[in-house]
């Protein structure tokens, strides 16, 4: 069975928020994501256009274009970026109309419902649930969360719709791999202080076991997807090591089923089950500390915590990053040399936009450092069925 998953692809190219805002450098190099155009015919086409000529056809497409453009605005919501205004993801999110045409062309993309067309603008939500009353109020026409988080919305609220399908099990070619493999995603890491060298150390090492064990795998089922389908999720059981050290960690507490409050009030989720097998691997004590998303930056250099789940952040970046400048021209012209002349001129379109060598410092403060990912998701579009 085709395994389809939900996004919007203008932020999940560029804010991978999937899905997140990277400053904008004329010398930058790399992708944006994208968000898709239906592909469904305007009914009001006439049937003298179903039987015109080739050119007319064209014209009539390049019309639709300009008309898609001269659309009425239309309201995103998404979770506050540590990194990144408003306006500059707005501005990403119109890099869309460059790649999503390709994509659908290429059947990657497949429409759930009507796309929303015309301009696109961001608004930025401390939380979800500020965000989610925002559009069941009509001020917004749609947000952008995770695929698990969208998942769980729209399970539990029969007036929600994921908006978009891509088609994973489709081989990607080269310009697809990028897209969805790196811009298209969010990696999941937990945020410090630089000087908190010797801690980011100890959880990454912690989390590269996890990883190579099955714990993380494990847990991604028993606490995510239990939760979507309806099912018992564990308790979670935040260790006590008498004399142990103790560090303290910011959780948002409102992003099911990532990171929630259960019914007594406690911290729950996957991030919650994540810290407690980190606190048994290195040895230490873990409080949780129940911040908003906006106040992670904050609760950080105050040294109110010592550390925050989560930060967003990209490890195709990361490495990319670490290339010398003959490496990183070497690569770009074995991609381009794979893609076809549309396709490149997508990828040049948004080469020039966005700062990809930066790109894994999206959701990073200046003087901070991130673990190595422990989750990696999709960014999707949920919007109301009506």
């Amino acid at each position: 069975m085709k395994k389809l998953i939900s996004i919007t692809l203008v932020l999940t190219m560029i804010l991978t928020m999937c899905a997140c805002g990277a400053k904008k450098d004329e010398g930058g190099s790399g992708t944006a994501n994208s968000e898709a155009v239906s592909s469904e015919t305007a009914s009001s086409e006439t049937s003298s256009n179903e039987t015109a000529s080739s050119e007319a056809v064209s014209a009539e497409d390049a019309s639709s274009e300009a008309s898609a453009e001269n659309a009425e605005s239309s309201k995103v919501g998404v979770l506050t970026m540590l990194n990144m205004t408003e306006e500059e993801m707005t501005q990403f999110r119109m890099l869309g109309k460059y790649v999503s045409r390709i994509l659908l062309d290429e059947g990657y993309i497949e429409s759930n419902s009507k796309a929303l067309r015309g301009e696109k603008e961001v608004v930025f939500y401390d939380t979800l649930d500020s965000m989610l009353m925002a559009l069941n109020a009509g001020d917004i026409d749609e947000l952008m969360i995770y695929n698990k988080t969208g998942q769980y919305l729209c399970a539990t609220n029969d007036n929600l719709q994921l908006a978009y399908s891509v088609n994973l099990d489709k081989e990607l070619n080269s310009f697809a791999h990028l897209l969805f493999n790196g811009h298209m995603r969010n990696d999941f890491a937990f945020l410090m202080m630089e000087e908190n060298e010797a801690l980011r150390d100890e959880f990454s090492n912690a989390i590269n076991d996890m990883k190579g064990d099955g714990t993380l795998d494990n847990l991604i089922s028993e606490q995510i997807d239990a939760l979507i389908n309806g099912g018992d999720v564990k308790p979670v059981t935040m260790p006590t090591i008498d004399g142990a050290e103790t560090v303290k960690v910011a959780v948002t507490g409102a992003l099911p089923p990532m990171d929630y409050v259960a019914e007594d009030g406690s911290p729950a989720g996957f991030n919650t089950a994540v810290l407690a097998e980190i606190s048994q691997r290195i040895g230490k004590n873990i409080e949780l500390v129940v911040v908003d998303s906006i106040g992670r930056a904050t609760a950080l250099s105050s040294g109110t915590v010592d550390a925050v789940f989560w930060t967003r952040t990209n490890q195709m970046s990361s490495k990319y990053q670490e290339f010398s400048d003959e490496e990183r021209a070497s690569r770009l012209e074995e991609l381009e040399a794979k893609m076809s002349d549309e396709e490149v001129e997508a990828f040049n379109k948004v080469k020039e936009a966005l700062d990809f060598e930066n790109y894994n410092k999206v959701d990073m403060p200046e003087g901070t450092i991130c673990t190595v990912p422990y989750y990696s998701d999709i960014i999707v579009a949920v919007a109301r069925k009506d």
